[in-house]
């Protein structure tokens, strides 16, 4: 892999957007870029995964939610993706197979299960990557091993 530049990407955090670079590096064999976001990154949001855990707690009731509260960009990326995680109860219900228990029925369930049994978003977000080639809010490309 070759360094191939960078592009910006913005992070929607409380009343400000911040912007950061996201690196890009080339295969010369196979001709096929590749982004690396840093840590605390979600693929395809603007939001870090420490705000998203404490979105998602607050949305199943493990905790209050957000400190400092969310802006008004922030707060809509959040509630999509907490709409996004709704639609994918089975199918990360399946990813954990035999973890979790199998009469989990709610979003909220599931996620309350997900802590207890894994951990931080971070640990969910790194077991769905490695185990699952999936993601928390989608079925990437990039996460995908390559053909």
């Amino acid at each position: 892999m070759h360094g191939h530049g960078w592009y910006w990407r913005y992070l929607a955090r409380g009343k400000e957007d911040i912007r950061f670079a996201v690196h890009r590096f080339l295969c010369p064999e196979c001709g096929h870029t590749v982004s690396v976001l840093p840590v605390a990154r979600l693929t395809y949001r603007p939001i870090e995964v420490d705000r998203l855990q404490a979105h998602f707690d607050g949305q199943a009731k493990v905790s209050s939610g957000l400190d400092p509260p969310p802006g008004t960009i922030e707060a809509g990326c959040l509630q999509r993706a907490w709409k996004r995680f709704l639609t994918r109860v089975d199918r990360l219900k399946d990813a954990f197979g035999q973890m979790l228990p199998a009469e989990l029925e709610s979003a909220e369930q599931l996620w309350k299960e997900l802590r207890r049994t894994v951990g931080s978003a971070e640990d969910i977000l790194r077991f769905l990557a490695r185990n699952c080639n999936c993601s928390l809010l989608g079925d990437y490309a990039c996460l995908r091993p390559a053909s």
